[in-house]
């Protein structure tokens, strides 16, 4: 559905950028942030707040166009499902993640209803650039390790440590868009392939292997269904083989044994994937020993206490479907499921990038929950955007001549 319909038009590089775009822009450049708390709350949540007042405060004075398509509405019953597991499992994690995925929700939607111009999707695109430098600079800059016995990078971001996994999530749209404008051979394109490389090598220095598979499964994505061109995806394979020798005979034998070896098929056979595996198949075999429960879930975050009464140190399963199958059972799991293709649909053909960054996302989805994961919701934002020009309405505009179309 459109809200006040009229004729869609690509607009050119002299229109002005919104303040509605400037807001999204500022909204994703503090992705990093999330880690960092504030009295208040984290830097992220600090910021969102304003933002999101300053979006509802233009809608409400009528200063922009909004549509609404089946990405917003899937989403919406997925959250409503899970506010609805407040019934069933209501401790103090449970609400507090709970309120968290509805404020999530509303920025969502505050972002995405809106359309947008293609230059604003740029400036939208180079914020997400901006994003990659930050988390490159906080990595290479790093000189902190795990521990004595392991020499993983930790990462910090303003002083506070990220997580790894979460870390290399971030770097999933600024890897790609730099694809996309290096292929496209943009004014200092070479900078891009930099920044790429550089990407690579932050990935590595965390030792993430999770990290990796994500963003390799986004560029192989890209590769087969993003680029139509098949002297385009010469180039591409051309530019990742050189990148691979670089990698595997400059920057792997830079990296300290013990990290590098983590990224092999027998490592990862070792320790059953830092232990996940175990976790997996207890929840797992959990869930399926009663109906009840396999159908609705035990409630948000319930594995707390379900594991530590089963011995585990660990809390939570580090698989988004699987945490989900135990916490919002096969309904919630489904939902969810729906969600993420009504993403990839939307955006397989129209926005391709988009729909492999989502792909990479999935990459993530193994070894990480979801829940309130921002680099998942930031992705699904992009996918739900619209753009004139891209919209259903739009490519049908020219054979109806000027036709009021909605969608």
């Amino acid at each position: 559905m459109r809200l006040r319909g009229k004729s869609p038009e690509v607009l050119s590089k002299k229109d002005p950028i919104s303040p509605e775009c400037l807001a999204a822009c500022l909204y994703f450049m503090c992705l990093p942030f999330t880690v960092v708390t504030t009295p208040f709350g984290s830097l992220l949540k600090v910021v969102t707040l304003p933002i999101m007042a300053f979006l509802v405060l233009r809608i409400l004075m009528g200063k922009s166009e909004l549509t609404f398509h089946y990405v917003h509405f899937c989403y919406l019953i997925y959250i409503i499902y899970t506010i609805s597991m407040l019934f069933v499992f209501h401790d103090s994690k449970a609400v507090t993640t709970t309120k968290d995925m509805v404020l999530g929700t509303l920025m969502f939607l505050l972002i995405t209803v809106r359309i947008y111009t293609n230059r604003e999707r740029e400036w939208i695109e180079s914020a997400w650039l901006i994003v990659g430098l930050i988390c490159i600079y906080a990595c290479l800059s790093s000189t902190e390790v795990v521990s004595k016995s392991e020499s993983r990078a930790v990462v910090r971001i303003l002083g506070f440590e990220e997580d790894q996994n979460q870390f290399c999530a971030y770097l999933i749209m600024p890897t790609l868009i730099s694809v996309k404008r290096f292929l496209e051979r943009r004014r200092g394109y070479p900078v891009y392939l930099v920044i790429i490389a550089l990407s690579f090598y932050s990935i590595l220095k965390t030792g993430s292997r999770g990290g990796l598979l994500g963003i390799l499964l986004g560029l192989f994505a890209y590769a087969a269904i993003g680029i139509k061109s098949v002297k385009t995806r010469l180039i591409l394979f051309a530019s990742a083989a050189v990148l691979t020798l670089m990698i595997v005979t400059v920057v792997v034998p830079l990296l300290p044994e013990d990290v590098a070896a983590r990224y092999t098929i027998q490592a990862v056979e070792e320790d059953g994937g830092s232990g996940r595996t175990e976790i997996w198949r207890f929840l797992i075999d959990y869930s399926f020993q009663e109906p009840g429960r396999l159908l609705r879930g035990s409630g948000i975050f319930s594995t707390y206490g379900i594991m530590k009464s089963a011995g585990f140190q660990n809390g939570v399963a580090h698989n988004a479907f699987i945490q989900i199958l135990n916490d919002e059972g096969m309904i919630g799991l489904l939902l969810f499921i729906i969600s993420i293709v009504s993403c990839l649909i939307r955006n397989i053909k129209r926005e391709p990038l988009y729909a492999c960054a989502y792909l990479s996302m999935l990459g993530f989805a193994i070894s990480l929950t979801f829940y309130v994961f921002k680099p998942n919701l930031n992705i699904m934002m992009m996918c739900a955007m619209s753009f004139y020009g891209s919209l259903p309405q739009d490519r049908l505009h020219d054979t109806t001549k000027g036709a009021s179309l909605y969608a």
